[in-house]
């Protein structure tokens, strides 16, 4: 058979990839944007067999040396040249990405960076300070489903004529299906089941499926060179009329479902119980409905600038995260007033790393091997000369400050540090004055609508609570703060219950707890019911580019709205917006030195007071 192009799925990579940049980089706007993943596997593995079932019809074998050297000169070039060149950038910008680093990189060369992030607790869904590799994991499962591949697929040659060959890639992605909805747990972290290469391998078993469907034809082998009738179209059972006229409807219906997936979608249960395996479905049907014969679903695909992200979208992928992180630690410092900049910025920066690296790199490897990217040989011209000294003067100087990088790590990020060491003076300050856990207050007054003293009021919140107890401290003297990483609205309903049985709950509670997961109004209603009808619920929104944010703060202001009477909205989104560059890196935590949450607090109760409630 031929090895032509199928027309369209540079345009479905294009696609694909744009919900993944855009999830990684404002997870807020595209909150489902990681089922694009699910799109990639599928046409990386129906790409990926589609090439080895074509060798078998010829007869030519799996050729697993040739499979393996292209796989690898597909892959490794890019990665190796992005690797320490990232780790250089990080260590002359911002130290903190690189916390980890040496094993982030080991584990990323060796393919399977994935099951590093499982071991090691990473959170790929909610983690404050993301590493900079992290998106690697799916480099890490492509390179791991690769090796097995032939494997997989030489079973399937072997009983084809027993007309099983199609039940083993399918039994494959229902296994592997069915281990990622029994293995999520409902509220937990989903790392360990979208990670792992056994949980989320459906997308790429369906796309072997579908290189199965067109590429075997059961047919005797063509000439080389010379195309079978079936070349590059279904066989005869799907190759129907029927069937080209409603592939292209199916594909254009499949597209649309996934992008209500990804304008809709969430890391919910839904997700790992259901809603990848859907979208790694209709991935297949849109594969398979773009390049079914004269589809006119292709014209949409081959838009220009789609195709493009798609033709260049393995070093897009590559690049766009670190470029981002590192985008997002300087720029707010340099350019405090809000806009576009760090989009601007990390969108430059990563165009530039794509072109040199598809031009010094990927284009020479992929033309004439891997060695010659550093090595032309004899007979090469003065321009290839030139850009293999260029590469090599890259590599040198990036590998030298990578070996810096990984010698000058932190073992953890300046805002963990800072945190731990609020923490304990939280700590150290409650064992002084007792006031927090041992000694009980009066029950509360009916509020008189006065600016409260600081010990009027109780403070429950997460870091970013934790973060602004200094500022908290110096414009309320004698507050009582409990703030904690990671805590949420489940922590904080705990903490407010048992601070009430201890008689410790004063009579204006500061409600800090939107930044670490999803809140509804019935958790509302129990702290609210905890509070009783005394005591002012001052209710703090939260400020990131998490997906649960912005509806946790609509939530926040619409309750607060129908409960005037006793609920307080402070809007530290606004106030740290305002504030951008005095955000730690994260874009969350603000400066442990200034006290704009506790003012964001004092203004809004002034302002509530003023309003007459």
């Amino acid at each position: 058979m031929t090895s032509q192009r199928f027309v369209g799925l540079d345009g479905i990579k294009g696609f694909a990839l744009i919900a993944i940049v855009l999830y990684h980089c404002k997870q807020s706007v595209l909150p489902g944007g990681f089922y694009g993943v699910d799109v990639f596997f599928a046409v990386s593995g129906f790409l990926t067999a589609l090439g080895l079932v074509r060798a078998l019809n010829r007869g030519k074998g799996l050729d697993l040396a040739k499979y393996l050297h292209r796989r690898a000169t597909r892959i490794y070039p890019a990665l190796l040249f992005m690797l320490p060149a990232v780790v250089t950038l990080a260590w002359l910008v911002d130290r903190d990405l690189l916390v980890g680093i040496r094993d982030q990189l080991i584990t990323a060369a060796l393919g399977c960076y994935n099951w590093y992030a499982i071991a090691n607790g990473q959170s790929y869904f909610e983690q404050m300070s993301p590493q900079i590799m992290r998106h690697l994991w799916y480099v890490g499962v492509l390179m791991q489903f690769m090796l097995v591949l032939p494997l997989i697929v030489g079973v399937m040659w072997k009983i084809r004529r027993t007309r099983l060959s199609l039940l083993i890639p399918l039994g494959f992605a229902a296994a592997s299906a069915t281990a990622m909805w029994l293995l999520y747990t409902p509220g937990g972290d989903p790392t360990r089941v979208y990670f792992g290469t056994d949980t989320h391998a459906c997308g790429l078993m369906l796309g072997v499926a579908l290189a199965w469907i067109i590429a075997y034809d059961g047919e005797p082998s063509a000439p080389d060179g010379e195309p079978s009738e079936s070349d590059g179209e279904p066989r005869p059972g799907l190759g129907t009329r029927i069937w080209r006229a409603l592939a292209p409807a199916l594909a254009f219906l499949s597209l649309i479902a996934l992008i209500a997936l990804a304008v809709t979608g969430d890391q919910n249960e839904f997700a790992f119980r259901g809603g990848i395996i859907i979208a790694s479905l209709l991935a297949v049907l849109l594969i398979a409905g773009t390049i079914s014969a004269d589809s006119w679903m292709q014209d949409l695909m081959v838009f220009k600038p789609l195709a493009a992200c798609g033709r260049y979208s393995y070093g897009i992928y590559l690049w766009h995260w670190p470029m981002w992180l590192l985008s997002l630690a300087i720029i707010p410092r340099l350019i405090p007033t809000p806009g576009p900049w760090v989009w601007a910025v990390a969108a430059i920066l990563t165009a530039v790393a794509v072109a040199a690296s598809w031009k010094l790199v990927e284009q020479p490897a992929g033309a004439y091997g891997a060695a010659f990217v550093l090595w032309p040989g004899k007979g090469s011209t003065s321009r290839q000369i030139a850009r293999a000294v260029i590469v090599a003067l890259l590599l040198v100087g990036s590998i030298a400050g990578c070996v810096q990088g990984v010698k000058d790590a932190p073992a953890k990020t300046s805002i963990e540090i800072q945190l731990e060491q609020q923490a304990a003076e939280l700590e150290r300050m409650r064992e002084l004055n007792g006031t927090m856990v041992r000694t009980a207050v009066p029950q509360p007054r009916k509020p008189k609508h006065t600016m409260p003293s600081g010990g009027e009021i109780t403070a429950i919140g997460d870091s970013v609570m934790l973060a602004s107890s200094n500022g908290l401290n110096a414009v309320f003297p004698g507050i009582q703060v409990d703030a904690a990483v990671s805590r949420g609205m489940g922590g904080g309903i705990d903490l407010a219950r048992k601070q009430l049985d201890q008689g410790s709950m004063r009579q204006w509670v500061v409600l800090g707890i939107g930044t670490n997961g999803s809140a509804d109004a019935g958790q509302l209603d129990q702290i609210s019911g905890i509070l009783g009808p005394d005591r002012v619920m001052v209710l703090v929104n939260a400020h990131g580019d998490r997906s649960w944010i912005p509806p946790n703060n609509q939530l926040f202001a619409d309750y607060a709205a129908s409960h005037s009477d006793s609920v307080v909205l402070v809007d530290w989104n606004a106030a740290a917006e305002r504030h951008r560059d005095d955000l730690a890196a994260d874009g969350i935590h603000p400066s442990m030195t200034n006290d704009y949450y506790a003012q964001a607090v004092r203004r809004a109760i002034e302002q509530w007071i003023a309003a007459g409630h």
